[in-house]
């Protein structure tokens, strides 16, 4: 296989395992609601997968054009997309934050945190799993 056949099947494996993720976390907290019999609290989920598909998406987008660089522009890469991840994710709390109350923000935090993790998680494990096999590979 070509190198831009690995990383167009990379991206494609990182964007399918992304989405995975995302909607067994919407499932989940689906079905904590319903295990618990409180009210469904659907904006904040709905914007927390929002959240997480646009920075997985995002994520897999560019690091498909940036593979082909160098070492020290993939570190920086990684570094540039863990402070957007962070970033983001705080504007996103603002946001809400100015359109609701304590209790709806408690409620929110609760909801937006394990996709937040999850994001974290999962960009984490795939690119050094990535790397390891990588380096296993020029051995």
């Amino acid at each position: 296989m070509t190198l831009e056949t690995n990383r167009q099947l990379a991206s494609k494996r990182y964007i399918r395992q992304a989405v995975q993720i995302v909607f067994v976390l919407f499932l989940l907290e689906l079905l904590a609601f319903q295990l618990v019999g409180s009210d469904l609290l659907l904006t904040p989920i709905l914007v927390s997968v929002g959240f997480a598909l646009f920075v997985e998406l995002g994520d897999a987008l560019s690091w498909k054009r940036l593979e082909s660089k160098g070492d020290e522009t993939k570190a920086t890469f990684f570094m540039a997309v863990s402070g957007f991840r962070f970033l983001l994710a705080l504007l996103v709390l603002f946001v809400y934050y100015l359109n609701t109350d304590r209790g709806g923000m408690f409620a929110f935090l609760l909801l937006f945190a394990p996709f937040y993790l999850a994001v974290l998680a999962h960009h984490s494990v795939f690119f050094s799993h990535l790397r390891n096999n990588k380096s296993k590979n020029h051995r």
